[in-house]
């Protein structure tokens, strides 16, 4: 099955912009795509949805072995990103079982970040029955679709007025139900991209496209560029990037993108706690010379636990387990 590797350095560009949203805070004159964290989350859910679907498109499911290696993928480092932060508490149990999210006032305590990785579990837990759907009743999970996208997108316009109440910006940012839509729509993108086929010429639509999302996010005044909406912005990118065969695909799946890549999760679920040792120890960062040396911190951080927690744990804990 083709690897869709040109993906990997959005994955890092998104992890960046989070990073960057949380402790750069001092400059405020680079795109606005680069450094608004929050958008690209609904591309990381979207993305998931997408390569998950594709993954099973054409084989069954073993459900236990699915969980299985999710669990393995990505528990260890998370693990290894609370312990970091030094703060034990009979709170943290809400985290360690990657509930808070759905607890109003925990999503952002401890790691903050770590909010999109509780989600990212509820859909996980959701995708084999998701997907059996899809299989069995095609045109009603694409209507489940087009309705879901909608309704949440008029709850977030509805209650967004409101999000200076605590329960109101948690219930329509980090509620596990709200994510729902995005990750099913990158589902069904599948299905929509199997009736074109791949030609060179979306490598210019893939450049223009991007140039035209810089550009939005950076002088859109009219739209309410917010929840759905965003995860629809980054539809077209997505089916532009699958279907171009030509040089832009292939430069984009080059093995230096593909490692930043590989570093994205690292690099996003690390960055929290790296931060709040940092300002402790070190500095705040307030300042591209403090921003350099943390990122240079973190980098070299998330390639040592890539290595000696992710893979090496995922090896163990699959081979243990036969999965």
């Amino acid at each position: 099955m083709k690897k869709y590797n040109q993906f990997e350095i959005f994955r890092f560009i998104g992890a960046f912009s989070v990073l960057f949203f949380h402790v750069a805070k001092f400059d405020n004159n680079i795109p606005i795509l680069f450094r608004n964290g929050p958008i690209w989350v609904y591309f990381f859910f979207l993305l998931s949805g997408f390569l998950l679907s594709y993954s099973y498109s054409n084989k069954e499911i073993d459900v236990k072995k699915f969980y299985l290696t999710r669990v393995f993928k990505f528990y260890p480092t998370y693990i290894f990103s609370l312990l970091l932060l030094l703060k034990l508490s009979g709170k943290m149990i809400y985290h360690i079982f990657l509930i808070q999210s759905w607890i109003f006032g925990k999503a952002l305590d401890y790691n903050s970040s770590a909010w999109y990785l509780s989600v990212l579990a509820f859909l996980v837990l959701l995708f084999p029955f998701l997907i059996k759907f899809q299989k069995r009743y095609p045109k009603k999970f694409f209507y489940a679709v087009i309705s879901l996208n909608l309704y949440t997108y008029y709850i977030y316009i509805s209650f967004v007025k409101y999000s200076d109440i605590e329960f109101v910006h948690h219930a329509i940012n980090y509620f596990p139900l709200m994510h729902v839509s995005s990750f099913v729509l990158g589902m069904e993108l599948l299905n929509w991209i199997k009736k074109f086929k791949k030609r060179k010429l979306y490598s210019i639509l893939v450049v223009l496209y991007f140039l035209f999302l810089i550009l939005f996010n950076q002088y859109n005044i009219f739209v309410p560029y917010v929840s759905t909406l965003v995860t629809l912005g980054f539809v077209p990118l997505i089916v532009f990037l699958i279907l171009d065969d030509g040089i832009v695909s292939n430069f984009l799946g080059n093995k230096f993108f593909v490692y930043l890549g590989n570093l994205s999760f690292s690099i996003y679920i690390l960055h929290i706690p790296l931060y709040f040792l940092y300002k402790k120890y070190i500095s705040e960062i307030n300042n591209y010379r403090n921003f350099i040396i943390f990122f240079c911190i973190l980098f070299v951080v998330s390639n040592s636990t890539k290595y000696f927690i992710e893979s090496k744990y995922y090896r163990f804990l699959c081979k243990k387990y036969n999965v």
